[in-house]
């Protein structure tokens, strides 16, 4: 697959949300002020930290008390990303220290995934994630029960085959821009997790509906996608829905950038599991801010309510 296929206008936008934000999930911040604090690798320099099949690199929270475990998340670069890349990001990596979480960069081989239906076939990516978080519990102070997935692009579409073969592993997941492949899966592993998706509705590197690549490998469709983790119906009014112009909505109350999410959050599907859909009327980008987002609803000290029903949920 060459660049052209994948990476053609693909953006990062990594930017924190707003104070604002930040407070209407969470109330007040902490007094420490996160730009203080030095975000290290603790991974050698040469290679990161190596695990049978590959590597990866970690930065822990700063300052965290003797003998406590943090929660972490575990991030997925895009196409012809790297985890050095991940970690030089000072917006994702001021998130984790915002959330005083350890940030834990996956890196692709050949600058690429390995997941069902991709073009690279480098690796089994299943047994290099379970040996990646076998090693960070072993070597680091992190909460193996705390972590959550989250990626951009291709990364995002690991994160869903993830969800979908490996969900006791995880809290949760937040992909963004990117969902299974042609051909998609049959079904999922139980129980179905935690799982926050975000879009853009003008996204034409990968598309809500996907699309086919000229080496013949396909993107699949976000709606379906849904569908295959919550097989009970829960979502299959959201691909019908007038989406964009709940987003035009949003758009035209204040510029933002990022873009304002339009949500759905699911009800009616089996178990307890928060499921959520947001779109924006941006195109391929990723913030930041949409990862924190995501850790504060999946993650709080108390879950949230349960919805009566399908709704909008800004930002």
């Amino acid at each position: 697959m060459s660049a052209r296929d994948l990476a053609a206008g693909q953006r990062l936008a990594w930017c924190v949300v707003a104070l604002a934000a930040t407070f209407a999930l969470t109330g007040p911040a902490s007094a420490q002020n996160p730009a203080d604090r030095k975000a290290v690798d603790s991974c050698p320099a040469e290679g990161g930290c190596l695990v049978d099949g590959g590597s990866y690199r970690i930065i822990l929270p700063p300052q965290a008390p003797a003998g406590q475990r943090s929660g972490a998340i575990l991030y997925f670069h895009g196409y012809q990303g790297s985890a050095d890349e991940t970690i030089a990001d000072q917006g994702l990596v001021g998130v984790a220290q915002r959330l005083g979480v350890a940030l834990i960069a996956a890196d692709g081989m050949g600058r690429t995934w390995s997941y069902p239906g991709s073009p690279g076939h480098h690796r089994d990516e299943f047994a290099y994630v379970g040996r990646v978080l076998d090693d960070v519990a072993r070597r680091f102070p992190v909460d193996a029960s705390r972590i959550m997935a989250s990626g951009f692009s291709q990364g995002g579409s690991m994160v869903w085959y993830l969800a979908c073969r490996m969900p006791a592993r995880f809290a949760g997941f937040a992909p963004i821009a990117g969902a299974f492949w042609e051909p998609l899966p049959s079904g999922c592993a139980g129980p179905r997790p935690n799982l926050i998706h975000v879009h853009g509705t003008s996204d034409a590197t990968v598309p809500l509906t996907g699309r086919s690549l000229r080496s013949g490998y396909k993107q699949g469709d976000v709606f379906k996608s849904l569908a295959i983790l919550a097989p009970e119906g829960c979502t299959s009014s959201w691909a019908a829905d007038n989406w964009a112009a709940d987003a035009r909505v949003a758009d035209t109350q204040a510029p933002a950038d990022p873009p304002e999410l339009t949500c759905r959050l699911a009800s009616g599907c089996a178990g307890s599991a928060r499921l959520e859909l947001c779109l924006h009327t941006g195109g391929h980008i990723a913030a930041a801010g949409w990862v924190e987002r995501a850790w504060r609803l999946i993650m709080p000290p108390e879950a949230p309510p349960a919805s009566a029903g399908a709704r909008l949920t800004f930002p």
